[in-house]
């Protein structure tokens, strides 16, 4: 792992990224500033190759990055990490032509990327089986649909649109990625985004009408996308925002029990044995969260797609479970002052319990690692439609 980068981000984080992290939270607007900083450092391209000008950061080095800055600001990790995922896909899937002009307009320009998948009639922790269609046509494709949680809606140069080919159902030969750029005719948003955490992803549904892109603004080729290790990213790195949110927490509580002094005693709350209980307990917790997320990021590159998606199962399921521990009860040892937004601690449990939401959830997680436990297989996930899947329109 490359610790130098890791602090290096650390430090970024702690002096400029996460003294703006409420001020996004309460505006519930993109990160843009931060955006500016991380592009400044290199980070926008710490999973762009080398070759290209790009970090090209091994996958614990840079489950490392999105961890310290989960730990000032959530939602700027959250869409480093959704941008980086794109430029995964781009490696993996793009030609020459497209990885030199995709990068670079990283690299040089630190244009952010959204990845857009989400739909008001699919559940993407069962199936990706999408609605929204994309169409050849003359010099290029058509793309029409709704999608819902947007990430980075009016604030990224790219989106990542997954689509199915000819509106088909069938996403082992169907599912497309577009590259949509912001700027398209036929782009429609209601801008509304008034979640509970997570705020400042900035995450709207969005409407693509006959929205026109080129030819070469696809990536690889129909039903690709779900058989190169990519997709699986996302709940690694989700559970490595997870675990930087209870960190935070856990930081600010134990520093504030060392702090704060009550009457009669006059002696701080640290001083309880009860408080010391609960501190060693949530560190302990902590530790196994953190232990777990890096060892499955540290056996990343010689994994398959089927134990990658094992990995970031457990990695996430874990994250889920004792984030929401850790928060929850940080808040409480933290009492009524705790939940004034003037602390961070507030904004850790909102951030966590909203940020846990995002799929795989942890019914299918715990499904998929009972699966390979039991010698029956599976990846992360069902592509398209199948015995599992819910009825076109209902969602799991």
């Amino acid at each position: 792992m490359r610790k130098d980068l890791v602090d290096r981000a650390d430090a970024l984080t702690r002096e400029k990224i996460a003294p703006r992290a409420a001020r996004y939270d309460r505006e519930g607007r993109n990160p843009v500033e931060s955006w500016s900083d991380l592009h400044r450092e290199g980070y926008l391209a710490c999973a762009v190759p080398t070759a290209y000008g790009g970090m090209g950061l091994d996958m614990a080095s840079y489950i490392g990055v999105i961890r310290v800055i989960a730990r000032g600001c959530a939602s700027t990790a959250m869409t480093l990490h959704m941008h980086s995922t794109v430029m995964r896909f781009i490696d993996a899937l793009g030609t020459e032509a497209q990885k030199r002009r995709y990068f670079a307009e990283v690299v040089e320009r630190g244009k952010m990327f959204g990845s857009w998948g989400s739909e008001p009639a699919v559940s993407l922790s069962r199936t990706f089986t999408m609605e929204t269609a994309v169409r050849a046509v003359d010099g290029g494709w058509a793309v029409d649909g709704v999608k819902h949680f947007c990430t980075m809606a009016l604030g990224a140069s790219y989106y990542m649109v997954w689509c199915a080919l000819d509106g088909s159902g069938d996403m082992g030969n169907a599912l497309l990625q577009a590259m949509v750029p912001a700027e398209s005719p036929g782009i429609s948003t209601d801008g509304k985004w008034d979640t509970l955490g997570m705020r400042a992803t900035f995450s709207p549904s969005v409407t693509l009408s006959n929205v026109r892109i080129a030819q070469d603004e696809v990536l690889g080729k129909p039903g690709s996308a779900t058989g190169v290790g990519v997709v699986e990213v996302f709940a690694l790195g989700y559970a490595a925002v997870y675990v930087g949110i209870a960190e935070a927490a856990f930081e600010f509580t134990a520093d504030y029990v060392k702090k704060r002094v009550v009457k009669p005693e006059n002696v701080p709350v640290a001083n309880d044995p009860a408080v010391q209980r609960q501190i060693g307990d949530l560190e302990a917790r902590l530790d196994v969260a953190r232990l777990l997320l890096h060892d499955s990021a540290s056996r990343w590159e010689g994994a398959d797609v089927t134990q990658r998606g094992h990995l970031a199962n457990r990695a996430k399921y874990l994250a889920t479970e004792i984030g929401l521990n850790i928060t929850s009860q940080a808040l409480q040892i933290c009492g009524g002052r705790g939940a004034y937004k003037d602390y961070p601690v507030e904004r850790a449990f909102r951030d966590l319990r909203t940020a846990s939401l995002m799929p795989p959830t942890m019914d299918r997680m715990v499904e998929g690692m009972g699966k390979i436990a039991l010698g029956l297989g599976g990846g992360m996930f069902q592509f398209g439609a199948g015995p599992e899947s819910p009825p076109r329109g209902k969602t799991a």
